[in-house]
């Protein structure tokens, strides 16, 4: 599968493709959510366009949502070493000025790719902001989808009319494994709209598409418009998360009603920055202030700080690590080469939003490779097909056991720092200032649910 019949079906790929797809759905994430997939008109030749917080992840989320086989475009220079294997993941690549003026001559060769693939009816995945940056924020959006949609409808090639579909991608933690996806699908830019203007003026057509999607993206993703206030916001969207579904009347234990409480949260805190500076000031200044003191003890606002520790669970949790920590042991140690040296590789990384790209990746591959030699080792060492197959069976039970047990454990010393937090001099001011900022949010949505 190559470059000249990127858009057929391959047996390889399909095998490939299932094998990631677990990983990446029942393995790398806990849950994976996709809202409004009945918005995508699949019978169209379909551009998708989903916002870039997550390098690899954000391709994966697509990759596995949609129900086409996909093809992605790529900024070119990555292409000089691997050509034969992007090409077998369906990745198109787009030359830029920066690759030199005979390179942008290839692009016709690629946009004509391009309308093969939309008229077999296989999705079209262009990330339009260019880069990726770990901020539940849209920046602006380059062009070159706009160029692509507009030069097909000049070509006069496409079966059916081209649409554009806006998508939403949001992740609980970037970096975490077990964190929660939410892939929204948005309503389709029809291409078609703004093809009279594109023959009169380009540049005013590029624009207006451009524009249109950026907000039909906005309205399917987290999108925080503040820079100074980023960071209060973001935190305060968690702890307001319930309250705010009570208000509106939706489900506090539903993705789709979560999703919607932030939204609403975020547009009321930023209208309230706009509307009100002084008040969002020393909001955000008491927050700075908290986040300091939490951050002495190992801890975060969004945490429950203040809740009352129970002395009884602590104690049944120490108990319950206690008596399962030989089955942790024996799950940590036979993982440790398949998880800690992508942990290690993946830290190697400058760039911190590819920590989660290359994790996975490499788990994937090093969880297998590791599966395959230690059952063969055991096999060796007894001789015996049996205790080789139940070794093999007890390889992804102890997995899920050792990771329940860290979770545990991880909860549990949270717990303690809690009481040690409750039980220093920071704690008083601390509460103060948290219910200073509880009160004020509380008054904000107040205002604004009643009015």
């Amino acid at each position: 599968m190559g470059f000249h019949n990127i858009e057929k079906r391959s047996f390889w790929y399909n095998f490939l493709y299932h094998y990631v797809w677990f990983w990446h759905n029942k393995v790398f994430y806990r849950k994976v959510v996709v809202l409004n997939y009945d918005k995508v008109p699949e019978k169209n030749p379909l551009i998708f366009t989903p916002n870039h917080q997550n390098a690899l992840m954000d391709a994966l989320a697509m990759l596995f949502t949609v129900k086409k086989q996909l093809v992605f475009m790529a900024r070119a220079d990555i292409f000089k070493k691997f050509a034969p294997i992007l090409y077998f993941l369906k990745i198109l690549p787009i030359y830029r000025i920066r690759d030199g003026l005979d390179s942008l001559k290839k692009n016709e060769e690629v946009f004509n790719k391009t309308i093969d693939v939309l008229n077999a009816r296989e999705g079209l995945v262009i990330l339009p902001e260019g880069n990726h940056l770990d901020k539940h924020k849209l920046r602006p959006l380059k062009k070159g989808f706009a160029r692509i949609a507009f030069q097909t409808l000049e070509a006069g090639k496409l079966n059916e009319p081209l649409q554009v579909v806006p998508v939403g991608i949001d992740y609980d933690n970037y970096y975490k494994c077990r964190s929660r996806l939410l892939v929204n699908f948005g309503d389709p830019v029809n291409v078609i709209d703004y093809y009279d203007e594109y023959k009169k003026n380009p540049a005013v057509a590029l624009n207006m598409i451009k524009d249109e999607l950026s907000g039909r993206i906005k309205k399917v993703m987290i999108n925080i418009e503040s820079d100074e206030y980023y960071d209060l916001i973001n935190d305060a969207r968690k702890i307001f998360r319930r309250e705010v579904c009570l208000k509106t009347g939706k489900n506090t234990c539903d993705d789709a009603g979560g999703f919607f409480a932030d939204k609403k949260f975020i547009e009321i805190m930023e209208k309230t920055g706009s509307e009100e500076p002084e008040l969002m000031d020393k909001m955000n200044s008491i927050y700075r202030r908290l986040l300091k003191t939490a951050g002495k003890f190992k801890l975060k606002p969004e945490e429950n700080l203040f809740e009352n520790v129970s002395v009884f669970k602590v104690l049944v949790n120490i108990i319950v690590l206690t008596i399962s920590f030989p089955l942790f042991l024996y799950g940590y140690l036979n993982h440790f080469f398949a998880w800690q040296v992508p942990y290690f590789l993946s830290r190697k990384v400058p760039d911190k939003t590819f920590h989660s790209s290359f994790m996975y990746v490499l788990t994937m591959l090093f969880f297998l490779i590791f599966y395959i030699l230690q059952t063969f080792l055991v096999y060796s060492v007894t001789g015996s097909l049996q205790w080789g197959f139940l070794y093999l069976l007890s390889l992804p039970v102890s997995a899920v056991l050792a990771w329940k047990w860290k979770n545990i454990y991880v909860k549990t010393r949270t717990y303690f720092r809690k009481m040690k937090f409750v039980s220093s001099p920071e704690y008083v001011e601390a509460k103060e200032s948290f219910n200073e900022l509880k009160n004020s949010i509380d008054g904000i949505l107040d205002y604004h649910f009643t009015y």
